[in-house]
């Protein structure tokens, strides 16, 4: 198991372009045992009093290009804060109906994040495991809406999260 203790997630280089430039990334990718917990220590980029944020209301009536919450997380994710896109995307499926295809395509995602996370920290058992769920409901949302869906080439990210360490961080465009 290689120590993640000394490793963050490196940026991506060149960037890519934020969905929504006007909400800042954190000023750093969270990695358990690396950096302070998010919301749980004062010196977390996401702390108030020590309490998981509050979760923001979804509507399903607001178009997916216009979504904030699901943008962030797009953003978050192509920025490798897998973390903090996890989060972000968790609070969406908690109102999405659970046969809606968005929340099969929420819950890959956030699986996604996770294998990423873990692929990086050298679990490799839990990557492994998290990596066949993903993808399954991945394919299964490719298979039922189509790709790209709500601006993600599910095509593309099952591809790469199928290549797994030849390629360690697969963007959702």
């Amino acid at each position: 198991m290689k120590d993640a203790m000394a490793e963050p997630i490196p940026p991506p280089d060149p960037p890519p372009h934020l969905r929504l430039p006007d909400f800042p990334l954190p000023p750093y990718r969270f990695v358990p045992g690396l950096n302070p917990h998010p919301f749980r220590h004062p010196d977390g980029h996401m702390y108030t009093d020590g309490s998981a944020p509050a979760e923001e209301t979804w509507d399903p009536a607001v178009a997916w290009e216009s979504d904030r919450a699901w943008l962030r997380g797009m953003d978050l994710f192509d920025h490798r804060f897998y973390w903090e896109a996890h989060e972000a995307w968790e609070a969406i499926w908690h109102s999405v109906p659970r046969d809606d295809p968005y929340a099969e395509l929420l819950q890959g995602l956030i699986q996604a994040a996770a294998f990423l996370l873990k692929q990086h920290m050298g679990h490799e058992a839990a990557a492994a495991r998290l990596r066949s769920v993903c993808l399954g409901r991945l394919e299964d949302v490719q298979e039922r809406c189509g790709s790209p869906w709500k601006g993600v080439g599910l095509d593309r990210q099952i591809a790469a999260l199928q290549r797994g360490t030849d390629d360690p961080w697969p963007l959702l465009g």
